[in-house]
């Protein structure tokens, strides 16, 4: 499963998209998604040059953690977990 450049590409449209709602973005505004699917017909193509497979899924792998440690969304989707986790953290303690 984790071998084909969709995986990685369908994971980052996702996380952006929920990032993106988080931060204030309105439901209706699926432009993460649709740059996602974009991205993934040009990594499918790329993978279906012979033996480019692994190349292009680790293309796609590389851009899903360089989305979550990049501030590209202000704030990016691992501050936003860790301020969710400091907020769940402090109402536990109360």
């Amino acid at each position: 499963m984790a071998d084909n450049p969709i995986v990685p590409m369908l994971a980052l449209g996702i996380i952006s998209y929920g990032n993106q709602w988080y931060n204030g973005g309105s439901v209706t505004d699926v432009k993460p998604l649709l740059f996602a699917g974009v991205c993934t017909l040009f990594l499918e193509a790329f993978a279906a040059i012979p033996g480019m497979a692994p190349t292009a899924t680790l293309i796609g792998w590389t851009a899903v953690v360089g989305m979550f440690l990049s501030p590209v969304q202000n704030p990016s989707p691992v501050e936003n977990l860790l301020a969710i986790g400091k907020s769940t953290a402090t109402k536990k303690k109360s």
